[in-house]
Formats: C-alpha cells, structure tokens, sequence
C-alpha cells in the first residue's frame, strides 16, 4: 500500500514539475501594447458602406460610399466605482454596446459625384450619440441615437454643411449595425449604410 502511495506521488510530482518548468521567456504576462495598438488602428481602416441621397428639384438618385468612424470619447454608463468611466480612441466594445454616450468623428466618401445637389465628394461629419442595450446587456441587440453636423462643401449654393439626426441598430456585440440619417437639406435628404466595427 505504502510503495502504491509512493508511486503515485512520485509520478504526481514529475509530472507538474515537468509542467511548472516551462522556458520563462516562450510564456510572459507583459501586454504587448505596440503590437496591440498597431493592430487596432490597421483593423480600424476598414470602412463601412453607405447611400447618400443627392437631390435637386427635377431628380434624385443614391450614391455609394464608404465612411469611417471614429470615437475619441465615448463615457460608459455601466462601470463600477474602480473603473473610470471614460475611455479615449480605444473603447471596449463592452462598455459601449452596455451603455454609454460617444463623441465621434464620420469621414465619408462617396465613389461617385454629387450631380444633382452640387455636395463634393468627400466629407466629415462630427457629432454624438447614446447607445442603448436592448436584448443582453447590449450584446445581442443595441440601439442608438444621435445628432451630427456634415462638413461638406457645396458648389452651387456655398454651404459648408448641414445637420443630420441619425438612429441605428446593432446585433452581434456591435459588428454589424444598420444606420439610417435624416439630414435637414434639401438637396440630400437622408443616407443609410450597413456599420461594420471590428474590435
């Protein structure tokens, strides 16, 4: 019974030391945060599609497009009292799909020109909005609503740029979201576009 003992704790004891001894500099709890960063900011380039209405009295037609979205503020609504509620640029998906209230910054870009409206091609928008969880905690289903102001340039008219509202609906932790905008100009009334944000 003793020496049964005795070999079972023999092997127990090779066995971890054999797993505990792994070569220190393959395994490191050090976060690589350059390669992180990098990675991020390469994976935010990708853009997201969108139709933008161009208008004038006789015609009217939708443009293709891509747009970026860009956070530098976003304040989190659902962190406990050890975590500030504040994140820039870099936002966990968690806390902005849970709750939360985010400045952003919308480079657009539509592929083709504006022949009706006389708006060029490439514009910034800039605004806020609140997401709202809508089914668990935000993961499954959130929403969200907000106001931005359009820098776009027009031709014809000399305007600099118009304001929008825009509501949207996000499903999949906030990767795939569906926008719509109403803008308060007559010659671009509305624009929608399929979101894509990868974390």
């Amino acid at each position: 019974m003793i020496k049964k003992v005795s070999f079972i704790l023999l092997i127990f004891l090779t066995l971890s030391s054999v797993s505990f001894s792994q070569d220190i500099g393959k395994i490191s709890d050090v976060e690589k945060t350059s390669k992180k960063n990098i990675t991020w900011a390469l994976i935010q380039t990708i853009p997201s599609v969108s139709w933008t209405n161009d208008r004038n009295e006789l015609n009217s037609q939708n443009l293709f497009g891509l747009k970026w979205n860009i956070t530098p503020i976003n304040i989190s609504f659902s962190t406990n009292k050890y975590v500030s509620p504040v994140q820039f640029f870099m936002v966990n998906p968690m806390r902005k799909y849970t709750g939360s209230l985010e400045f952003f910054v919308q480079p657009e870009w539509t592929l083709s020109a504006f022949d009706y409206s006389g708006y060029q091609r490439f514009g910034v928008a800039a605004g806020t909005r609140v997401n709202i969880p809508v089914n668990n905690m935000g993961e499954h289903l959130y929403v969200s609503l907000g106001g931005k102001y359009n820098f776009r340039k027009n031709s014809e008219t000399d305007k600099n740029g118009y304001y929008s509202i825009e509501g949207g609906a996000y499903i999949l932790f906030g990767i795939l979201g569906l926008t719509f905008n109403y803008n308060f100009d007559d010659r671009t009334r509305y624009n929608f576009g399929i979101n894509f944000k990868y974390w």
